[in-house]
């Protein structure tokens, strides 16, 4: 079973090629967010069109799933709770590749809990870092998984 995104049309290794891009651009992401705490916007937003064209596509074809995500992260954008590039970034890895999707935000989630427990939940913290990270490593464990 392969948690590449379900673009089942075309082939593995174009589905595999879509990832490395989208890896690297949130790697790119996660990096320029831990230095300046700000990322730029032409990273952000081919992620966020093409994150939301896939996942009018997954609506077309009955998969609401992404496109609700899209909806509840687009809302928390609205009301402050995250961060432009955040948003952007997390509604494109929902669209392309709801696994590192999923695994990014529970990453957020589990740092600003430890942040929470440390009683400094008020503060601002770089997420895409996290979303970075982990984007990176369900990157690598999928070749890995091909390669065995």
């Amino acid at each position: 079973m392969s948690y590449l995104p379900d673009f089942t049309y075309l082939p593995v290794q174009v589905r595999l090629v879509l990832c490395a891009m989208t890896a690297a651009l949130v790697i790119w992401g996660g990096l320029q967010d831990w230095r300046n705490r700000e990322v730029t916007d032409w990273i952000t937003w081919p992620l966020f069109i093409m994150g939301g064209f896939a996942s009018l596509l997954s609506a077309w074809h009955l998969d609401f799933f992404p496109l609700i995500v899209a909806i509840v992260v687009l809302t928390a954008w609205y009301f402050d709770w995250m961060g432009g590039a955040d948003a952007r970034v997390m509604v494109g890895l929902w669209g392309l590749w709801p696994l590192a999707g999923f695994l990014g935000m529970a990453a957020v989630g589990l740092w600003g809990l430890a942040l929470v427990l440390r009683k400094r939940g008020q503060e601002r913290i770089p997420a895409l870092v996290a979303v970075a990270l982990v984007t990176g490593l369900t990157f690598l464990a999928e070749v890995a998984k091909m390669i065995v």
